[in-house]
């Protein structure tokens, strides 16, 4: 009987920790040409909500409109404690306003339209000035679909020498998506001009995206690239999810090389398990507990004993840091022989059986992953001289009826699985 070289691999994830404080959040920056400000960290009560420009002396910002003197703006950002000031200095030489304007009325008002968006569903606002015989008017909802602002939207306007302005004080916390993982928030401005006071229409439109950008958290990130000696070209995901149960919000993920970090108030990582960078084959989040929350997960390639191995990694987060909750042999390979199974996202529940098959009639959110052993090259059930891995579970085999495939769930950390049969797997493959 032939001799199977023997394989073994450690499968040991390098934790580190950086302590490092942040008071906001990072996100890629607004593509298609954003302006980008940074909204400067301030006391709590550093805007008094009036209209009035006074509290913004030496804040920056940028314009939208250019210089013109009567279609233009600028807008200013502060993170003042857990909320977002906004300032909108509008040059509008003639101010409109239409006497008791409702519905499609209002449409021919001069006002701004405002999108604030965190990575969840964004936040609009429209904001028509206040004018001598006229209370500011501030609506939220969806363009066509408006109603008045909720009570926590704080906001105020003043007619200025040449135009008009706004102050907004939103919550960050009412912002879908925002997190302390949050370094960046999408906004878009569009003042509508209606000098001619033509009914249900204004003139003209101006509009900017802005990526208003919280400095704190983007030095955390730099902090953390530069830890681990990452750049911006290695970076191979770059995403905002719940992944920290543990953590309010959402934290953000960033995976280059050999790192997967976590990064929130402060920044954690792990190491994996390769000789080098390009052994990493993927790392990217899925839901396998069906509570939109996410978990990382990582095929590796490894090297030993002259052959080799990949690896499905899934890290969890507690407290900030990176965990491992699971792991699975996907492929072995030695003198010329090769195993290699085949994995899938498929809907959760829709592989289940007996017992273990949803109760319930309603469609199960997030995903179960799916493993089903490949066909076997030079090796079969005599010649393949298994030594099972103590790191992993170990790789299916085609010919072992127990271990011919499986459905892997999570419920919590706990990794949950129901073995595939000889006859789910041949069905799978008619597929």
């Amino acid at each position: 009987m032939p001799l199977v070289r023997r394989i073994s691999f450690a499968l040991t994830l390098a934790p580190a920790l950086a302590a490092v404080a942040a008071l906001a959040t990072a996100r890629p920056a607004h593509a298609g040409g954003a302006a980008a400000v940074t909204c400067a960290l301030a006391e709590p009560d550093a805007v008094e909500v009036d209209g009035m420009l006074d509290d913004w002396q030496g804040v920056a910002g940028t314009r939208g409109g250019g210089q013109d003197k009567d279609a233009s703006f600028e807008v200013r950002c502060m993170q003042v404690g857990d909320r977002l000031a906004l300032m909108f200095d509008v040059r509008d030489d003639r101010l409109v306003r239409l006497y008791k304007a409702k519905g499609k009325l209002l449409d021919g008002e001069d006002r701004l339209e405002v999108s604030l968006s965190a990575g969840g569903a964004p936040l609009w606002l429209r904001l028509f000035p206040g004018a001598e015989r006229y209370e500011p008017r501030v609506q939220s909802g969806t363009p066509g679909r408006w109603k008045p602002a909720p009570r926590w939207v704080t906001a105020e306007s003043t007619e200025q020498k040449r135009g008009w302005s706004f102050e907004v004080v939103v919550p960050l916390a009412k912002l879908a998506g925002w997190s302390k993982a949050t370094s960046s928030i999408d906004a878009t401005i569009a003042f509508h001009d209606a000098d001619e006071a033509t009914e249900k229409r204004t003139q003209e439109t101006v509009e900017q995206a802005v990526t208003l950008g919280f400095g704190d958290t983007t030095k955390l990130v730099d902090r953390f690239l530069q830890a681990v000696k990452l750049r911006a070209r290695d970076i191979t995901l770059d995403e905002v999810a719940d992944v920290d149960p543990t953590l309010p919000g959402t934290e953000r993920v960033i995976a280059g090389g050999k790192i997967v970090g976590l990064i929130a108030e402060r920044y954690g990582y792990v190491e994996l398990p390769v000789d080098k960078p390009g052994d990493v084959r993927q790392v990217r989040l899925v839901d396998l507990r069906g509570d939109g929350g996410r978990v990382v997960l990582a095929v590796v390639r490894q090297y030993g004993g002259g052959g080799s191995r990949d690896v499905l990694i899934l890290l969890g987060a507690h407290d900030g840091q990176l965990d491992t909750l699971f792991t699975v042999e996907l492929r072995k390979e030695a003198d010329g022989n090769r195993l290699e199974s085949t994995w899938e996202l498929a809907a959760a529940g829709s592989r289940r059986t007996g017992k273990n098959r949803p109760k319930t009639k309603r469609k199960l959110r997030g995903s179960d992953l799916v493993i089903t052993a490949g066909d076997a090259v030079g090796w079969d059930e005599d010649t393949f001289e298994e030594v099972a891995a103590d790191d992993a579970e170990p790789i299916h085999l085609p010919w072992d009826a127990a271990r011919v495939g499986g459905v892997y769930w999570l419920d919590g950390d706990t990794v949950r699985s129901q073995p595939l049969t000889a006859k789910d797997v041949k069905a799978r493959r008619k597929k």
